[in-house]
């Protein structure tokens, strides 16, 4: 991933701090939040003038956009309503934030109190493990990495430095799903911090709209999720497939066979293609079935007729292995050999970048006993969503043009494509907000690294433009809430979550009628431009 130089970001930094909207050190709200986080407070707080700043305000995407006015990090559930309080007589909004994944850095956003809740990662499993208690802020590779020592696990996705309140907020879709459903289907109750402060619980029995909402209806709105139960899943050995064409002319028959194929087989098998300018590739977790069984999937999948493609069919695969299966691993290996401590990260475990110093606080790893997973890299995010709905399959027009349009990317963009098989299955519980489970054929991701250079960035956001004028008309407006785009060309909140945004305007309005958590793109009060509530 492209970082850029120290020089170049110093000076962004400076321009953007001097017309930013953060404010100076605002000592009134700084000694409430002190008095909030206790004895250690001067370790979980960073403000802006601090050395660490830039490092705390900047999740996975560099930007120079969003400055807060303060970053309190949590350990205790305990400190959020405390903390929610000290914003409301500061007279500025706090913002929730889990993960820092945000592709459009929301979790960070001008003039307000960040609360930070990565450090509430506990993990308790039940003695039955089939449940357990996890702090809201953990992160998917502490999760799996908790839970691994159960030898058992949950369903999610493979990145694992996403957190997981952003995960379940936004569905959660995973490369499990078309088997056993989406992450939010596996939530049994949460413990939510309401805007007033309150500590409620919402399950099927209590505040069931609420339970409702905050699975699939969008992240940092309803309230700041501070504890979740999880069904528990353990996952059989698998047989996973790892094919690659290296030559850029096979790309629109392998991506058209692909979309043909993929979202209409058995349901335990699960695939994404993964379109490049130079090589396309497709991955595939047959999840319980053996190797021979994915080998005769395969055979009739007519893609080994395109090209000379580079296959690997392999069985008997561990969880582990099968989560980093074409990234990580091209096959399956016994377990004690399987890199596992790529998922051991810690609290904040995002890289350096620039040369800016970076905060710290605590950051153990779920393992005492693995390696530490390395640094995940931050890059200038571009990207798009949409989905392909069953009533309106992707002409082969409109596939080619999207395939001509990542062939004129230059190299430098590092553009990609990555598109999932859907058609997926219920899953445990799936009575949850998340819109386009039953239309959803297949999703098509796009993204690209920016630049620092402004002409060159501008081209880059031109191509997406472009991409957007040419792809929603013909797809709809149906697009992933994990993936916000403050650029879709449709009526955001009715392309995220469909007909279920007046159910959630009315949720909204009885948790936080004064629009206390909010966002650009998030869920408010008042019905969206278009919608009757």
């Amino acid at each position: 991933m492209k970082l850029f130089t120290s020089l170049t970001l110093a000076s962004s930094v400076s321009l953007a701090l001097a017309g930013s909207s953060a404010r100076p050190r605002d000592q009134t709200l700084v000694q409430c939040v002190t008095k909030a986080l206790g004895d250690d407070a001067s370790k979980r707080i960073v403000a802006p003038g601090d050395a660490t700043y830039t490092d705390a305000r900047v999740g996975e995407k560099i930007q120079f956009d969003e400055f807060p006015a303060l970053i309190a990090y949590t350990v205790t559930a305990s400190e959020i309503a405390p903390l929610i309080r000290c914003a409301q007589a500061a007279g500025i909004k706090a913002v929730p934030r889990n993960g820092g994944h945000h592709f459009e850095s929301y979790s960070a956003l001008n003039n307000t109190l960040v609360i930070d809740i990565g450090h509430i990662n506990a993990v308790k499993v039940s003695a039955d493990r089939k449940t357990a208690v996890v702090g809201a802020g953990i992160r998917l590779g502490a999760l799996y990495t908790a839970l691994d020592a159960y030898n058992t696990s949950f369903v999610g996705g493979i990145c694992p430095t996403v957190g997981l309140s952003g995960l379940i907020s936004a569905g959660g879709f995973n490369m499990q799903m078309r088997a056993l459903g989406m992450s939010a289907d596996y939530v049994v109750a949460a413990i939510v911090v309401t805007a007033e402060g309150k500590t409620v619980t919402a399950s099927p029995t209590s505040h069931q709209d609420l339970f409702w909402a905050i699975r699939g209806g969008g992240g940092g709105t309803y309230g700041i999720v501070t504890e979740f139960t999880l069904q528990l899943t353990q996952f059989p050995r698998s047989a996973m497939v790892f094919m690659s064409w290296s030559d850029p002319a096979n790309r629109f028959e392998v991506s058209k066979r692909f979309l043909d194929w993929a979202p209409k087989q058995t349901k335990e098998f699960t695939a994404q293609i993964n379109v490049y300018k130079a090589k396309t590739e497709v991955l595939g977790w047959y999840y319980g079935g053996s190797q021979s069984e994915l080998q005769s999937i395969i055979d009739g999948s007519g893609l080994l007729d395109i090209g000379t493609p580079e296959v690997k069919v392999a069985g008997n695969c561990g969880t582990d292995n099968s989560r980093i299966f074409g990234y990580v691993l091209n096959d399956c290996i016994p377990d004690d050999q399987v890199p596992s401590f790529v998922f051991n990260v810690i609290p904040d475990p995002f890289a350096a970048f620039g040369g800016h110093p970076q905060f710290s606080y605590k950051e153990a790893p779920a393992s005492s006993t693995r390696d530490v997973a390395p640094p995940w890299d931050r890059y200038y995010r571009i990207s798009k969503s949409f989905f392909v709905q069953k009533q309106r399959p992707l002409s082969d027009e409109i596939l080619q043009g999207v395939i001509d349009r990542l062939a004129a990317t230059d190299d430098a963009a590092q553009v990609w494509a990555e598109w999932h098989a859907w058609n997926i299955s219920s899953g445990a519980n799936p009575d949850h907000a998340f819109a386009w489970r039953d239309q959803a054929y297949a999703h098509l991701e796009f993204q690209m690294h920016g630049s620092e250079d402004a002409a060159t960035q501008r081209k880059y956001t031109d191509w997406m433009a472009d991409l957007e004028g040419y792809l929603r008309p013909a797809v709809g407006s149906a697009s992933y809430a994990g993936y916000v785009d403050a650029k879709i060309s449709t009526p955001p909140l009715t392309s995220y979550y469909g007909d279920n945004v007046c159910r959630l305007v009315g949720v909204k309005r009885r948790y936080d009628p004064e629009n206390f958590f909010s966002n650009p793109m998030s869920v408010g009060t008042k019905a969206p431009k278009g919608a009757r509530c």
